[in-house]
């Protein structure tokens, strides 16, 4: 079943408005990776939804309790075939209907041609489709993303150029942690944080000569990396490394655990703060490597 992710927007949080799309299909069929606002949605879909309803409650009228044959040639039965059922498949067509499409059209086929005269079984056909069009309908999925979440969906540069540029490794990790935080799995975000965190502390202890390859205690990485900065001479790199460290600190606190490996569950909140802290981290590491 396909989901759609709609966003709210707002100035403060996202000033830049999704530009609008012209495509011939919904606009999440057509970049089913990209965000969909709830009015492209509306906007895209109510006037197809609107004429599909209207031609489908004419025709229920026309066939409603209707007994004989149905006559091509009569002014109102005409439209039938000449608008209702046109209108119907077009619509369906545009809106992703392909099955209740393809019935208007084979009911259309069926009353051009004479095959299909009696008209209570046409109405029968006309409360067919209108059943498979809610069942079509029914089978995509829309989920609300919150505005500040929002903003981390599919977001290449969570951490921001330079982190991408100088850690290419990671570049899964940080759109997936993004994609975990916007859609409200907290824990899930704090595994390819912390994914991330092991690269990063890898390289800051290769910068500074430190084998960490087999390290999960924090206290015991941290006081290997300080060891290894309080024996570097003093230098404005020195200091870098030194707030680097300090970055890496303010990591293991928003962690709240001695070891590298989180705990078991994480809420959101908690996974919002450690994006925080390990985007700062990261940015200060990509000076110094």
């Amino acid at each position: 079943m396909p989901t759609t992710i709609i966003s709210e927007q707002a100035d403060t949080l996202n000033p830049t408005p999704l530009p609008e799309i012209e495509c011939n299909f919904q606009p999440w069929v057509e970049n089913p990776y990209r965000l969909v606002s709830w009015w492209e949605m509306e906007k895209f879909s109510a006037d197809e939804f609107f004429d599909i309803a209207r031609s489908l409650t004419s025709m229920q009228g026309v066939f409603k309790d209707a007994t004989g044959e149905f006559n091509a040639t009569e002014p109102m039965q005409k439209w039938v075939t000449s608008h209702w059922l046109p209108n119907i498949e077009t619509n369906c067509e545009k809106i992703g209907l392909a099955i209740s499409a393809q019935l208007v059209a084979e009911l259309l086929r069926y009353l051009i041609s004479g095959v299909l005269r009696d008209k209570a079984k046409i109405a029968g056909h006309i409360e067919h489709i209108t059943s498979t069009i809610k069942i079509e309908m029914s089978r995509t999925t829309f989920m609300h993303i919150p505005t500040g979440q929002a903003n981390c969906y599919d977001q290449k540069e969570l951490f921001g150029k330079d982190v991408n540029t100088k850690f290419p490794a990671i570049q899964f990790d940080v759109v997936e942690a993004g994609n975990c935080y916007a859609t409200g799995r907290g824990t899930a975000c704090i595994f390819h944080l912390m994914r991330i965190m092991e690269t990063g502390v890898q390289e800051f202890g290769t910068k500074l000569g430190v084998a960490l390859a087999n390290e999960k205690n924090w206290q015991n990485i941290l006081d290997e990396i300080n060891k290894a900065i309080k024996a570097l001479p003093k230098s404005p790199a020195t200091v870098e490394m030194s707030q680097t460290a300090a970055n890496l600190y303010a990591v293991k606190l928003a962690w709240r655990n001695e070891v590298m490996h989180p705990k078991d569950t994480y809420t959101l909140e908690e996974a919002d703060n450690l994006i925080r802290q390990v985007r700062i981290f990261m940015q200060q590491l990509a000076k110094i490597v």
